[in-house]
């Protein structure tokens, strides 16, 4: 997947695009973008056609959907972070290890769609806790993930569409090290 994006903007050039509720669609954002959440962020954040540079939801109840589509993120990070009205991402590539430990949590009727995707690190899901329904399909985990584990407090109300993945889904452990 080539991204080809038509414009470059600053880090904190996206953080008030983000504030004002507005997607960022073809896109270079250079530098280190983060989402502070201490209590619950309030507005959608879609990126389509980009290409960021680091993403830090870290410590953040998105109390808005969350959408990636067709984005290559060289760093991004989720520990501790909420997506109570769903997290959508969909053919991106992500060059690093990501990480959504203790997270989780979206609500019934508000999905986690992980879809055709490349993962070139370990991608982890340590003591996550999902309350609506989740689909991790038709992507490369380079260097695996534990979404299928059985010894790494990974919970589901409902039963997790997992299928048609490259690479181990059961690792038992928090890193690929």
């Amino acid at each position: 997947m080539a991204i080809q994006p038509h414009s470059n903007i600053s880090s904190a050039r996206a953080i008030d695009l983000i504030n004002e509720g507005l997607p960022l669609v073809d896109t270079y954002i250079e530098g280190y973008i983060q989402i502070i959440g201490n209590d619950k962020w309030d507005k959608e954040i879609t990126f389509k056609n980009c290409i960021i540079e680091f993403f830090d939801g870290t410590i953040t109840q998105f109390g808005k959907p969350v959408k990636f589509i067709n984005t290559h993120f060289k760093k991004c990070r989720f520990t501790f972070s909420y997506f109570l009205e769903g997290l959508t991402i969909e053919n991106c590539v992500f060059d690093d290890d990501l990480d959504f430990q203790a997270g989780g949590h979206n609500q019934i009727g508000h999905s986690i769609s992980i879809k055709r995707n490349t993962f070139s690190g370990f991608v982890n899901f340590f003591d996550c806790s999902f309350n609506g329904d989740v689909y991790i399909n038709n992507n490369a985990f380079l260097k695996g993930t534990n979404i299928e584990s059985q010894k790494q407090m990974i919970s589901f109300d409902t039963q997790p569409v997992v299928i048609n993945n490259t690479g181990q889904t059961n690792i038992e452990a928090e890193s690929a090290n």
